[in-house]
């Protein structure tokens, strides 16, 4: 009686073991399918991403590196899989780190490098002028509107430069409309009392810049009397 149960027992442990190999199995399966469904996701993203990029005419230069041995662990993995799913469980490789993390790593540099060409199209297409200039006007009542206005474009600008977009030809759209703005509040600057000549001079400078020549006596000495000569500075070419 005894013997026969303690052999009953063995059978039970026995049972409860490969049960608990086989759900351990499972997790670890349910696991690595998770992360590649994750990294495969990723990669997609990315992929519509750089399409879109492209199709906007804006150009990420984007190149994976070591994308040949990616490949062909890909293609492993998928033959692998195909004859026996359990091969995720314990592939020939180390499958998160030698694999997984780098299409996960491809995919963050991937977006690092599209986000990097928004900024640099922005910065390139966007706004320009001196924020010294706008912060001298803003001391002067007559100019305070104007400048409040062509900040607020400006403030768009930015704040669009800071988010790689999800549609780049919506976006470009977006900044067209800020920088129109931003002229139109520029190319509106005007006050009371103030010289036309001043006025030019300082639309020239929220622009590409103004000429020397255009630094009249009469520009010179109004810029100097409210203390605004230094927010200006001498850019060659």
């Amino acid at each position: 009686m005894l013997v026969e149960r303690a052999t009953g027992l063995a059978d039970k442990i026995n049972r409860y073991e490969k049960l608990k190999a086989a759900a351990s199995q499972a997790k670890m399966l349910r696991t690595r399918g998770e992360q590649l469904r994750q990294a495969g996701t990723s990669l997609a993203d990315v992929r519509t991403i750089l399409e879109r990029f492209d199709a906007a005419g804006i150009s990420a230069n984007f190149i994976a590196s070591n994308s040949d041995d990616l490949i062909e662990k890909a293609g492993t993995l998928k033959d692998l899989v195909r004859a026996d799913p359990t091969v995720l469980a314990d592939p020939p490789f180390d499958l998160k780190y030698a694999f997984i993390d780098r299409l996960l790593g491809i995919s963050t540099f991937a977006a690092d490098v599209v986000g990097k060409a928004w900024s640099s199209y922005v910065a390139s297409h966007g706004a320009s002028g001196s924020s010294e200039v706008l912060d001298a006007l803003a001391k002067l009542p007559q100019f305070q509107i104007s400048v409040a206005r062509i900040r607020k474009s400006r403030q768009g600008i930015e704040e669009l430069s800071k988010r790689t977009p999800t549609d780049p030809l919506k976006a470009i759209e977006n900044l067209d409309e800020l920088v129109a703005e931003h002229r139109a509040a520029w190319s509106e600057l005007k006050a009371d009392g103030i010289p036309n000549t001043v006025i030019v001079f300082l639309r020239a400078c929220a622009d590409n810049g103004a000429l020397l020549s255009e630094l009249t006596d009469e520009v010179r000495k109004w810029l100097e009397t409210r203390d605004l000569l230094n927010a200006f500075r001498v850019r060659i070419g």
